[in-house]
């Protein structure tokens, strides 16, 4: 079952309040070895992001470091469909 998330996205001076996203909810084929897996973010914030990146306002350390909230969240999800396919497991 996803989650819907919000949180403020911090990267450097910038923040950026309420961004809504999922975890649990986005699976593609692509990918699957990488930070995030399982996780979607609103697409106008990722382009906010990449915008002040693109201007200079933040790095793109800080903007990939934004996201450490999503990504939290997502771990945390992911230990309780571990935790709840173990209660569940006959094998």
């Amino acid at each position: 079952m996803p989650y819907d998330v919000t949180r403020s996205l911090a990267a450097g001076p910038l923040t950026l309040p309420g961004v809504r996203g999922s975890v649990g909810a986005v699976y593609s084929e692509h990918r699957t070895d990488r930070p995030g897996y399982g996780a979607a973010v609103e697409l106008p914030a990722v382009l906010e992001l990449l915008a002040a990146v693109e201007t200079g306002r933040i790095t793109a350390t800080q903007a990939q470091a934004a996201f450490a909230p999503f990504l939290a969240r997502l771990e945390e999800f992911d230990q309780e469909m571990d935790r709840h396919q173990t209660r569940f497991d006959y094998s």
